[in-house]
């Protein structure tokens, strides 16, 4: 029985359609449909309801489910026992917050290339809500982001809490008290540059918002767009230090001392149990390594305490 078949049956039932299937397994629908029928006639059932508006498992395709998956799991892992890193191919989907983009992800990716040669990486860079859902549905293989998927099928590793300040331009911090400690009430009289509203970092901004009144936020999906108009002195800006190392550096952004301290911005590598990929599992693996390299180069303390 070609295995390749059993994943095809797979996606398309954790998927729920052949379409989405072909696009996750790169290959066609019709590629898809001839896999299906294939072991259809095998096991002389059928597996799936076609209806209009997709599909259905039928009892017997319920049945062969939890089944395949341990089947195409336990073919990855006697590959991976073997030592036969050259023999894993295909494409790996990953989704990461714009932190980790713009930080050691260069690093991740080349660790992973150079001991899985054969196969590929599509990167999605979107805020943690996003890549929650396409995890959860499917559509990404694991994820690093802001914050731990509760799911059973989920695996949740704890990279790094990244500390978070309030910074802006030389120029725009001579127009804030002269204290040494400022509130937020402080922060606020000038522009505030946030993540996008359904980002963890806007939540941090919204909690101490209270009682504030005349606040300007502006939202952006963009991390170096957000840097960007900081250095300006478009507005003061809520960010990871590990991010801005050399703007701090050569002087281009100052930290303001503020209080409360804003909250840290957690590193969660997640990826799904259910089916699970030994190639998911390898490059959360090395994230750990990635991470820690990079922090050991930062200038200063990036990490909160």
């Amino acid at each position: 029985m070609n295995v390749r078949f059993l994943e095809a049956f797979v996606w398309v039932a954790k998927l729920g359609s052949f379409k989405a299937a072909a696009e996750k397994m790169h290959t066609t629908q019709a590629g898809i449909s001839s896999r299906i029928a294939t072991l259809e006639e095998q096991f002389g059932v059928r597996l799936f309801d076609r209806e209009h508006r997709g599909v259905m498992l039928t009892y017997q395709g319920t049945e062969l489910l939890p089944h395949a998956e341990r089947m195409i799991e336990m073919q990855a892992r006697m590959v991976a026992a073997m030592g036969q890193a050259d023999a894993f191919s295909g494409m790996l989907r990953i989704g990461v917050i714009e932190t980790v983009a713009h930080t050691w992800l260069p690093d991740l990716f080349s660790r992973f290339a150079e001991k899985y040669p054969n196969a590929t990486l599509e990167l999605i860079s979107d805020i943690t809500p996003r890549l929650r859902d396409d995890l959860l549905r499917g559509t990404l293989d694991c994820a690093i982001l802001s914050e731990e998927i509760t799911p059973g099928f989920i695996d949740n590793r704890r990279i790094a809490n990244l500390a978070m300040r309030w910074v802006t331009s030389p120029s725009l911090a001579l127009k804030f008290p002269s204290r040494r400690l400022l509130s937020f009430a402080d922060i606020a009289t000038q522009p505030i540059i946030s993540f996008n509203r359904e980002s963890s970092v806007y939540r941090n901004i919204a909690q101490n918002a209270s009682g504030c009144t005349n606040l300007r936020v502006s939202y952006f999906s963009s991390l170096g767009a957000m840097i960007d108009l900081a250095r300006t002195g478009f507005g003061t800006a809520l960010l990871p230090l590990a991010v801005i190392q050399q703007d701090l550096l050569h002087g281009k952004l100052v930290v303001l001392d503020v209080d409360p301290v804003p909250i840290a911005l957690p590193l969660v590598a997640s990826m799904r149990l259910e089916p699970a990929s030994p190639l998911a599992e390898a490059l959360v693996g090395m994230a750990q390594t990635s991470c820690d390299q990079f922090i050991a180069t930062c200038q200063g303390d990036v990490l909160a305490p």
